[in-house]
């Protein structure tokens, strides 16, 4: 699938699954990912968040920029290929209204470089259709010694899945292409990318990024994921397999 492909279908996708108005698998902070034990809460990436500038790619319904903005940030951002999420998260926190704009993340939006303290990608990296030109972005919006947090499934979570009451792997785990996936109760089409640890940690250090952190959570085992029952986010996976991976990068002068 090319690029321009990848980016019709995830900006269709999610405006259909948004007017839908029907429940789906979401993570937003203090949540990381999918099951997990721990939370912001307890992990604290986020340790400086008075006065913080923040930028969110995906930024979704605004869940997350408004979790940060309750604990001390004090200028909120946020990018999304959705013009549905854009509005509920115009409607979220109108008082940033303007900070808010209708963009996929591999494509560099009408926003200040050099003046974010954290980019925050959470459950979203996935969906970037070129992990180097947003790791790039990323890079030109972040100030000195700024953070990119991303959370999204663990590569190896994605290789598994389920036959009858049988976790197996399907999946090879050097499989980086894209792929098309369905989300909701009414399987709306989308694409996304898993990419290796190697490959993201590689990429990140490219930009000009070093890895403050990486961390592959416990999980707790239960069959829903906040309410929602889905066929991919299983409990019997979670007993072996992280099923979300959070890295933490550090900007560097290049």
């Amino acid at each position: 699938m090319d690029n321009n492909s990848f980016i019709k279908m995830n900006r269709q996708g999610w405006d259909e699954l948004i007017k839908s108005n029907k429940p789906f698998a979401n993570t937003i902070l203090p949540e990381y990912g999918p099951f997990l034990k721990r939370n912001e809460e307890e992990i604290g990436l986020f340790r400086d968040l008075a006065n913080a500038k923040v930028l969110d790619l995906g930024c979704g319904e605004g869940e997350s920029l408004e979790y940060l903005y309750k604990n001390g940030a004090s200028d909120v951002w946020g990018i999304d290929i959705s013009e549905e999420q854009i509005i509920k998260t115009q409607e979220r926190l109108p008082q940033f209204k303007n900070n808010f704009l209708i963009s996929p993340m591999e494509e560099e939006a009408n926003i200040p470089h050099n003046y974010f303290d954290y980019v925050i990608s959470i459950f979203s990296i996935g969906y970037t259709s070129d992990i180097v030109r947003t790791f790039k972005n990323v890079y030109h919006y972040l100030a000195d010694n700024g953070f990119f947090v991303i959370s999204w499934t663990h590569p190896f979570y994605y290789c598994l899945d389920m036959v009858d009451s049988n976790v197996i792997v399907n999946k090879s785990y050097f499989n980086e292409d894209s792929e098309i996936i369905t989300k909701g109760p009414d399987k709306i089409k989308l694409a996304q990318k898993n990419l290796m640890i190697s490959t993201m940690i590689n990429e990140a250090k490219k930009a000009g990024f070093y890895v403050d952190k990486i961390l592959e959570e416990e999980t707790i085992l239960k069959d829903d994921v906040n309410g929602y029952k889905s066929n991919f986010w299983r409990k019997e996976k979670t007993i072996n397999c992280p099923s979300t991976i959070i890295y933490k990068f550090k900007k560097i002068r290049l």
